[in-house]
């Protein structure tokens, strides 16, 4: 078959793919399912198409004018010079487009088409800049399909993994400089960053998702000047959320800080972060939806790296001028995420330059484009007079397809309704991306008052009590839910996409398949975790006369995990599947029931109390979504009962290998007093446990499922 055969299937489909989307305020789910089939896996030849499809219908018409005679008709002089890699400058470009239409002019009737001179303006818009490298960044926009989704999905697993691990690496080297205010500094540490982690999700409020969302529908539909337009506007609102934001955050500190002065300087020192995160967070959306998830999660290690860059060597100069001056060392520290900020914006604005042609392909050249336009409205106002009477009522429509289509083409103001429009279906994502720095914040506020009043204790025990409970394991588990929602970000367009195709089959085993991936991951870490939490805790936090206590407290944790990491995954699962009230339902119960038996469990348990209490709230939402989830696509736990029975029996067997490794170390090698000693067990633990759930998960038939991302071999078959 030719090369021309296959120019004009393809040109069908691309009108197709062109359809206007222009007045349709799309929902999340169908925008997904529009892009799953927008994104599909282009051939080389069918980019080509894409750019220069009214090349293609010329040459089509070529070789089907030349079919009579046998031979097709030879390309013109001017066509064979587009085909020529661009070599002269933008001016020369410009004057030999110009002196193409004079000739096309001159023609008249001679039967040259006057869509050669459009073909040209848009082959030389779309060339302008292009080289070789940035074919691979529009293959990422552009193209792709389940191969772009899967690529996407890693890269921003992987940021937020990494970011994760380095936010719990640092720990080490930090409270071993702060010495025996470890356990305090830590929880004035957290108790900032609380505030300060809710104050971001109020402040950026699901803007980046939305903006990646409505992005990748402008590019569906190739409208570079809306994108434009909502790129800048992003930005604008960007500066003006980290302004008002900041400064809330600057002037309502003591009024956060729950009575305790040294929580004060600690806000204040945030100020700048919240000032720069929503223009930083925009930017991330903008990469995003153009498909450069790479850049988006680089920037989110690099963020990373320099905040514990600063955070461990402003702890250094702080502590060796003044060994008690801990307080400055933790404001020091909570200032590093400003610097983490500004890492993250040196790889965006790399990012920026290195793909600026595809983020705004005409930039610095907008005389040209509306000189070009100008050309191209001369050119159709010509055909017009020259048309006949026969023709005259379809090219009254073309026209008037063509004026509603600029009619309806974004601008900035309302390329920003259609953010709007996803943001009142996205704020619950907002909401819950945050429930457990709600729940956390639920204690920070009532654990100081109610611990006073109860037990009259001071505020430095309380300082170190909280850190217990809440600071030293939250750094850890963290680590093991960040999986989950990685997971669900994985899922997240996958499910919405089968949800807005009516696939309910499809929909269903795919719900399995998360819900099994989920269990496979999930269950052996959070046992993992508590096998071998007596070395693990003591590795990473203070050895003194706190430390079993700190020790129970990590087991606990450990289960709760698991509650927990379900619950993100059940939440993003059914807000992707358009049940947002739903699932706002389940938190709000959950909160409530968290607030309302705070009190009594606080007087009876105290640090545990707080733990239980978020254990029966968040189990009780999960409760209520997993019966929702029944009713509604018969899919439950019991679903994968088989699955799950093989992983809970993998996962013992594993943590019972990984607890007698831990416990022959720390008995015959080197005791857990010591922090090599503690360090020595976990690894061994650790190593030893994964390769018993390896080998057990191989042996069971499970490790494939992990591989197959939760799907059965026999039903991916």
């Amino acid at each position: 078959m030719t090369q021309d055969f296959y120019n004009e299937q393809e040109g069908g489909q691309e009108k197709k793919d062109q359809a206007p989307l222009d007045d349709q305020h799309l929902t999340a789910d169908e925008l997904l399912a529009k892009l799953e089939q927008n994104l599909r896996p282009k051939t080389k030849q069918e980019k080509i198409v894409a750019f220069w499809p009214k090349r293609s219908q010329r040459r089509k018409q070529n070789l089907n004018n030349g079919d009579s005679k046998g031979d097709p008709k030879p390309l013109s002089e001017s066509e064979i010079k587009v085909e020529q890699p661009a070599v002269t400058t933008k001016k020369s470009a410009f004057f030999q487009r110009r002196s193409k239409q004079s000739a096309n002019q001159k023609d008249g009737n001679d039967g040259q088409p006057v869509d050669d001179v459009t073909a040209l303006a848009d082959q030389t818009v779309a060339s302008l800049g292009r080289s070789a490298s940035d074919e691979q960044a529009l293959d990422q926009s552009q193209g792709g399909g389940n191969s772009a989704l899967v690529r996407g999905s890693f890269w921003l697993s992987l940021g937020n993994i990494v970011s994760r691990l380095l936010g719990a690496v640092y720990i080490l080297p930090w409270l071993a400089m702060l010495g025996k205010a470890a356990n305090q500094g830590n929880a004035l540490f957290s108790q900032g960053y609380n505030i300060y982690a809710i104050l971001l999700s109020i402040a950026t409020f699901g803007f980046p998702s939305a903006i990646s969302k409505v992005m990748a529908q402008l590019i569906a539909k190739k409208d570079q000047n809306g994108l434009w337009a909502l790129t800048k506007r992003s930005l604008q609102i960007g500066v003006v959320l980290g302004i008002i934001f900041s400064t809330l955050l600057y002037v309502a500190a003591p009024l956060l800080s729950n009575g305790n002065a040294q929580v004060v300087p600690v806000l204040h020192s945030l100020a700048p972060a919240v000032l720069v995160f929503p223009v930083m967070s925009m930017v991330r959306g903008i990469f995003q939806g153009h498909q450069l998830m790479h850049i988006s999660a680089l920037s989110d290690i690099w963020e990373q790296v320099g905040r514990v860059i600063y955070l461990l060597l402003a702890t250094w100069i702080v502590l060796s001028h003044d060994s008690s001056n801990w307080t400055g060392a933790v404001v020091q520290s909570t200032f590093a995420a400003f610097i983490g900020a500004l890492f993250s914006l040196a790889v965006l604005g790399y990012g920026w330059v290195r793909y600026a042609r595809l983020i705004h392909p005409v930039a610095g050249v907008p005389d040209e484009q509306a000189a070009l336009a100008q050309m191209s409205a001369a050119n159709q106002q010509a055909v017009a007079e020259n048309q006949t009477a026969t023709d005259q009522p379809l090219h009254r429509r073309h026209q008037q397809d063509d004026s509603q289509g600029q009619k309806n083409q974004p601008t900035g103001s309302k390329a920003l309704s259609m953010v709007i429009n996803i943001l009142k279906e996205s704020w619950p994502f907002v909401v819950i991306g945050s429930s457990t720095n709600l729940f956390l914040f639920v204690d920070q506020y009532t654990f100081f008052p109610l611990m006073k009043a109860f037990f009259h204790t001071s505020l430095s025990q309380l300082q170190i009590d909280f850190a217990l409970f809440s600071a030293n394991p939250n750094k850890l588990v963290m680590i093991v839910i960040s999986f989950a929602t990685s997971i669900a970000a994985t899922a997240l367009p996958i499910l919405a996409a089968k949800k807005a195709a009516k696939q309910m089959g499809a929909l269903k085993e795919q719900l399995i398949a998360v819900l099994r991936l989920t269990s496979l991951v999930l269950v052996p870490s959070a046992l993992g975790m508590y096998a071998v939490s007596d070395p693990l805790y003591r590795f990473f936090y203070p050895i003194d006369q706190t430390v079993q206590a700190g020790i129970y407290l990590l087991q606990f944790s450990a289960v709760l995990t698991i509650i927990m990491s379900f619950f993100m995954l059940l939440a993003f699962v059914l807000q992707a599947l358009s049940h947002g009230k739903e699932v706002m339902r389940a938190f709000g119960y959950g909160l409530l029931i968290k607030i309302v038996i705070q009190a009594p469990l606080i007087y009876l348990f105290q640090g545990m109390g707080a733990l239980i209490a978020t254990a029966l709230g968040l189990g009780w939402s999960l409760y209520l979504m997993m019966k929702y989830l029944k009713e509604h696509y018969q899919v439950s736990m019991r679903t994968i009962q088989d699955t799950l029975l093989k992983t809970y029996l993998s996962a013992a067997v594993m943590a019972i290998v990984a607890f007698l490794l831990t416990w022959v170390s720390k008995t015959f090698l080197l005791t857990t007093a010591t922090k090599v000693g503690a360090g020595l067990a976990t690894a061994l633990g650790v190593i030893g446990g994964l390769v018993v759930l390896l080998v057990l998960y191989r042996r069971f038939g499970l490790l494939n499922q992990v591989l197959d991302r939760g799907h059965e071999p026999e039903k991916t078959k």
